[in-house]
């Protein structure tokens, strides 16, 4: 005879039915969560990323349109042309030299204007530049003149030869004349003012006011108009 379950047996079955029901519900949630979870978070870091990486993309496209980063090789050379303005102011009062020197300026712009002409960058742009230049270094040398002469005791009393700056200016106004050339189109941009007022304001390490003072005279020329 088929063997007959009584009501207990039943709801004990059912129960243990449920029990196993429900705990597979509870496995296959908990399942669900952890995926769901790793979900999310692999959602929020590609998104961080994301942002991150558009925060990047958007702050070297804003440097681009203003112009600001494309003037910073030839800011960096022009800091570096300033440095040797002391050394030259050193080496003209110990020589009693005059800080003008008209020949030798016209010959330095014209050798960087022949130097652009090869090179296919507008001359009349580096001709602006390279004289801006001397009259920067100019600014600087009249300062520390004026200096020696009210306070002696700071003058120098040694400084290297002329002979041996000149070839370091040289190759400073060789590499004006490419990074010139490569920044060009600001130039003739309406944007040129505000990229340039972003060099002007530029914190060189070392540089003193009287530097400070002719980096502005550096830059006074650069812009079109």
């Amino acid at each position: 005879m088929p063997r007959i379950r009584t009501t207990t047996q039943l709801q004990t079955s059912r129960r243990g039915g449920v029990s196993r029901t429900l705990a597979g519900a509870v496995i296959l949630g908990a399942a669900f969560t952890g995926i769901v979870g790793s979900t999310e978070s692999a959602t929020a870091s590609d998104m961080s990323t994301a942002i991150e990486q558009s925060s990047v993309t958007l702050a070297s496209a804003q440097v681009h349109a203003d112009g600001a980063g494309e003037l910073d090789p030839i800011g960096s050379l022009v800091a570096q042309r300033l440095a040797l303005a002391t050394p030259v102011a050193q080496s003209k009062w110990l020589s009693r030299k005059p800080i003008t020197d008209a020949a030798r300026e016209q010959a330095v712009v014209d050798e960087a204007v022949a130097v652009a002409t090869k090179d296919g960058v507008d001359p009349a742009l580096v001709e602006r530049v390279i004289r801006a230049q001397i009259s920067a270094s100019k600014v600087v040398q009249k300062g520390l003149f004026t200096t020696w002469k009210h306070d002696p005791e700071a003058a120098p009393t040694t400084a290297p030869d002329l002979a041996a700056i000149r070839p370091q200016l040289d190759s400073i106004d060789t590499a004006l004349v490419t990074a010139i050339g490569d920044a060009s189109a600001v130039a003739n941009d309406s944007r040129c003012s505000h990229a340039v007022d972003t060099e002007r304001d530029r914190t060189y390490p070392g540089m003193d006011s009287l530097e400070r003072k002719a980096v502005r005279v550096a830059w006074a020329s650069f812009c079109a108009g």
